[in-house]
């Protein structure tokens, strides 16, 4: 199977100092849970111009924070900070650029 443009989602709750790697290959809705501790997000399966989103939700009390995939050009000039309150949620959309290059959106925070 490959990228679905049905726009599929599929759900992660990584460990805590976890990595959540999202298989772009089958999905482009990522939908994270925080754990109780910050995480890393790597990328599997991606192609060029293929577009993403990425929701993240707070655990119960909130302040966790993640390392990005690499070279991640945001819109803003610097990745956003993420939400602190426990149990919302920031959406983030992606779209690969080239090779390991993706441009960066925020769709909505504190949602």
């Amino acid at each position: 199977r490959r990228y679905d443009p049905n726009f599929q989602s599929k759900t992660y709750t990584p460990s805590a100092a976890g990595t959540a790697t999202l298989d772009l290959y089958l999905y482009n809705d990522h939908r994270i849970t925080m754990p109780a501790g910050n995480i890393t997000i790597a990328l599997s399966g991606d192609f060029d111009s293929q577009k993403f989103m990425i929701s993240i939700t707070q655990d119960s009390v909130g302040s966790r924070t993640v390392t990005w995939f690499s070279t991640i050009k945001w819109a803003s000039g610097s990745a956003p900070t993420l939400t602190t309150t426990g149990a919302k949620r920031d959406v983030l959309g992606f779209i690969r650029t080239g090779t390991n290059t993706y441009d960066g959106f925020i769709i909505g925070l504190n949602v």
